[in-house]
């Protein structure tokens, strides 16, 4: 009974966490969804694309492309959500102490802003399975959930565009990365230096070639770069030694 008690507060606390990546994805889920009905998608499909992909930007872009060649939808999205494996890369040594199929589910279902935000609040190792796929499935339902309304709604939303949905991802950005600023002066140095890095690789490709694959590159490079700068930061508290 009391690991039962332990398990559901685990649950509430990792959801109570998502909150604020949840209230920017039904935003942002429901431009989405907006966005895939006037591409011609039902609603059913678009709901099925969100709870299978799980992936804003390359959810937009499939609504771009799926009536065009099969092989360049599935090299653009692919390259697109790439980036998740840095992001299953760098988590891993906080899950260390989580049996396999939970790893994998949490692997699974990282994304930009659950990662920032699991990183932000836990200072080393989560504390459970239980807390990480709580926060990730709240972030999970809302999206869909979001994509669901914007399909339904459809060609009516244009009429509710002063809400200013279409800002929502930028704004819950903004909000998790000052979740970063406030932490340590070696973290806060870390984010200037790789923040710096990127823009400056970033630009340099753009000025050089301009090109999408740009933003994968830059990214990579400054990635890179951090590990190799922050070797301490990069691995974790959990992983310090003794």
């Amino acid at each position: 009974m009391t690991e039962l008690i332990g398990g559901f507060r685990a649950v509430l606390a990792g959801a109570r966490a998502a909150v604020p990546v949840a209230i920017g994805y039904a935003g942002i889920g429901f431009a989405a969804g907006v966005v895939g009905a006037q591409a011609g998608l039902s609603p059913a499909e678009v709901t099925l694309l969100s709870l299978i992909l799980f992936a804003g930007s390359a959810q937009f872009v499939f609504a771009e492309l799926y009536v065009g060649a099969p092989i360049t939808l599935f090299v653009t999205v692919f390259l697109i959500n790439l980036r998740h494996l840095l992001y299953a890369t760098a988590f891993a040594p906080r899950v260390r102490g989580i049996g396999a199929p939970g790893r994998f589910w949490i692997g699974a279902q990282l994304t930009d802003e659950t990662f920032s935000l699991a990183t932000s609040l836990l200072p080393g190792a989560v504390p459970s399975a239980a807390w990480m796929i709580a926060l990730q499935m709240t972030a999970y339902l809302s999206w869909a959930g979001g994509n669901l309304a914007g399909a339904v709604t459809g060609g009516a939303a244009g009429t509710i565009g002063w809400l200013g949905v279409d800002f929502a991802l930028a704004a819950m950005f903004a909000a998790l990365l000052m979740l970063q600023v406030n932490g340590p002066a070696r973290q806060r140095l870390a984010m200037t230096a790789v923040a710096a890095i990127a823009a400056g690789t970033m630009v340099t490709l753009e000025l050089w070639h301009p090109h999408p694959l740009n933003l994968l590159v830059a990214t990579g490079v400054a990635a890179t770069a951090g590990v190799a700068l922050f070797p301490s930061l990069a691995r974790g508290p959990a992983e310090k030694p003794a």
